[in-house]
């Protein structure tokens, strides 16, 4: 398909109709079937259904923080702002790590903090990437903290070291917009050893038809005719990610219980055609120089969108201008070492200039269905025109 005029692709998303409308939503057993699928993937022994990964996130911190008494969580210096918001939601202040290049965890960075104030350290495994995390456990253990290995964005993915969100003492999930199972809200709670002193909350019935309408609603907005639109009305935030504390709690929403429940059972099939999407836009972004943000040899990403890292500010500045109307996004925009809102809620007050050279390289590019032939070719010339500029 073409893009320009008065189209413009959303960054990730894709069809939520054709699931929600088929025979899998009509399960009665839909959270028990949807919790015993999850802890399968993640080889985890207990997963709870939740609200968002924020609220995910914000249960199992308390739980830590509560059981360690630390009150600090340690979380990279570039990430999704609703990590910083679930810790400061439970309680907790915000100790930051900068980044390596490919945005992971720095574990020279990781070792000179004070990690024996820390309840846990977050690995965030971004665009559907399984970060190395052998080493950040190692550190992390050896002071008595634990791993959350979040998967909000890589719930598919693996690496050498197992699944991502199933590698540390707990795992997150997110079943927002945009998300590898994405079910338009909700989240889970992947425990490697259960607590029997916090039981899983009780999850409601499945919303069926509360589910086909949003399901409806939202492949609608993805219409590129439609996405032009929505993208900038005031009120929606669309493709925003914001530093907000206060957020729901308590159980997944019936509508995205029916949604998750639909979608899990598609998920391998949805994430090999991303990978296939993902696979070839990083081959035309490699020769137009930028570099791809991808795993090592033997790992399997589950990627919803493509990260690349422009070879200069200037260069990801210019890819985004020549390719918002296809997708393209320059993600969060900021490290969280320059967020204002963040920094009384902080343990440490230094910078983070691995974190802060990648926010602004950084260029992320849909891999959902809307691409095609036509397309690929248009986004290989706007890079090759962004490196020479």
């Amino acid at each position: 398909m073409r893009a320009g005029g008065l189209r413009r692709l959303p960054p990730a998303g894709e069809s939520l109709a054709r699931l929600t409308l088929g025979r899998t939503t009509r399960r009665p057993d839909a959270a028990s079937t949807l919790s015993r699928a999850l802890a399968r993937r993640l080889g985890a022994e207990r997963v709870d259904l939740l609200a968002s990964g924020r609220e995910a996130l914000r249960v199992v911190l308390r739980h830590l923080a509560a059981r360690s008494g630390r009150a600090e969580a340690v979380v990279p210096a570039y990430t999704c702002f609703s990590v910083p918001s679930a810790v400061v939601a439970a309680g907790l202040r915000v100790r930051l790590v900068d980044v390596t290049p490919e945005g992971w965890i720095d574990p020279d960075a990781l070792a000179a903090l004070p990690l024996e104030r820390a309840a846990a350290v977050v690995v965030c495994n971004l665009f559907g990437v399984p970060e190395p995390i052998k080493r950040v456990r190692d550190l992390a253990r050896a002071a008595g903290a634990a791993v959350i290995d979040d998967a909000a964005q890589a719930l598919g993915a693996r690496g050498p070291e197992g699944p991502a969100g199933g590698r540390g003492d707990a795992g997150i999930l997110s079943f927002g917009r945009g998300k590898p199972l994405a079910a338009l809200g909700g989240g889970a709670l992947g425990w490697a050893k259960a607590p029997a002193d916090l039981p899983p909350p009780a999850p409601p019935q499945p919303q069926r038809l509360a589910a086909a309408l949003r399901a409806l609603a939202h492949d609608a907005a993805l219409s590129p005719w439609v996405f032009r639109w929505v993208a900038v009305l005031p009120g929606l935030h669309v493709g925003e990610s914001r530093f907000e504390p206060e957020f729901p709690h308590g159980p997944i929403p019936g509508a995205a219980l029916a949604l998750a429940t639909a979608a899990e059972e598609h998920l391998d099939e949805a994430i090999s055609r991303r990978a296939e999407r993902a696979a070839e836009l990083a081959r035309l972004a490699h020769r137009a120089g930028f570099t791809p943000l991808l795993a090592g040899p033997g790992a399997q990403v589950s990627p919803a969108r493509l990260g690349l890292r422009a070879p200069s500010a200037v260069a990801r500045e210019n890819a985004v201008r020549a390719l918002r109307v296809s997708g393209g996004s320059p993600m969060y925009g900021r490290s969280l070492d320059v967020l204002e809102p963040l920094a009384r809620h902080r343990a440490g007050e230094g910078a983070c200039p691995g974190a802060r050279e990648f926010a602004a390289r950084l260029l992320t590019l849909p891999t959902n269905e809307a691409l095609g032939p036509e397309l690929h070719l248009r986004v290989f010339h706007a890079l090759e025109r962004a490196s020479d500029a």
